[in-house]
């Protein structure tokens, strides 16, 4: 989808399906969710068939994934995928409450059934929950290199996202992603505030140290300034997803 898009392809689901190898079936078989996933990771520009007709637009993270990672194989590529899922606007539902909204109910370890569980009760019963969400992050062509669930038999365990300073302006370009789709007009956010509106240290895993050592990150990258006067901080971003998607990669040798 990626080589398609950024051909600016549009056509019938027959004419992705032709294009792109995706199977196809009486309906749309598998090329709408592809779609539909594909504008969840922050990939595709998400928009809607007219007449019958997708048109692929590629979105500046796809741009900058393409170039550095068109086989989406770096550990970095697939932890940016991961939380571009999760996001409360935007993102795909069954990955937002799961990764959103579990951690009160499930904790950072449980078994599959409790996870089955949960999710039905937020999502209604179905079989398939959370069955597809969990093979993503086996297969190591998925998700599985985020390194953000680890399984033995039928346990699983919630890991936070990964530490590793390399990441960090992807991560802070999926921060601000949160920000822009969950609170475009608001610029400055009491940091409790923050957290309401784009649960993302809830998705992330973070402990309030951890997200304490992003913070002074960003503030040393001229990503956010942060005002700790009034007692609980007061974050400023100034800058944008846009102003660092050319980032994510340099640090990475």
């Amino acid at each position: 989808l990626l080589g398609l898009a950024s051909n600016r392809f549009g056509g019938s689901t027959d004419a992705i399906s032709e294009a792109s190898g995706i199977p196809t079936g009486r309906s749309s078989g598998k090329v709408v969710p592809h779609l539909k996933y594909a504008a969840a990771m922050g990939l595709l520009e998400a928009s809607d068939s007219i007449a019958g007709v997708h048109q692929l637009l590629m979105s500046p993270l796809g741009e900058e994934i393409k170039k550095e990672d068109e086989t989406l194989h770096e550990s970095l590529t697939q932890l940016i995928l991961h939380l571009m899922l999760a996001r409360p606007i935007g993102g795909a539902m069954v990955w937002h409450t799961f990764f959103g909204e579990s951690s009160v109910s499930l904790g950072r370890q449980f078994s599959l059934d409790a996870a089955t569980t949960f999710m039905c009760s937020k999502l209604g019963k179905s079989s398939s929950i959370p069955g597809p969400l969990f093979s993503t992050y086996r297969e190591e062509s998925s998700l599985a290199r985020a390194a953000i669930l680890f399984f033995d038999t039928n346990r699983v365990t919630r890991l936070p996202i990964s530490s590793n300073p390399d990441f960090l302006w992807g991560i802070a370009y999926c921060w601000l992603s949160y920000w822009e789709c969950s609170a475009p007009n608001d610029k400055q956010l009491a940091l409790s505030s923050l957290e309401a509106v784009t649960g993302f240290q809830e998705v992330a895993g973070w402990t309030r140290p951890h997200y304490d050592s992003f913070l002074v990150w960003a503030v040393d990258h001229m990503v956010a300034r942060v005002d700790r006067q009034t007692g609980e901080p007061l974050i400023l971003r100034t800058a944008s997803s846009g102003d660092i998607v050319s980032r994510i990669y340099s640090d990475l040798i």
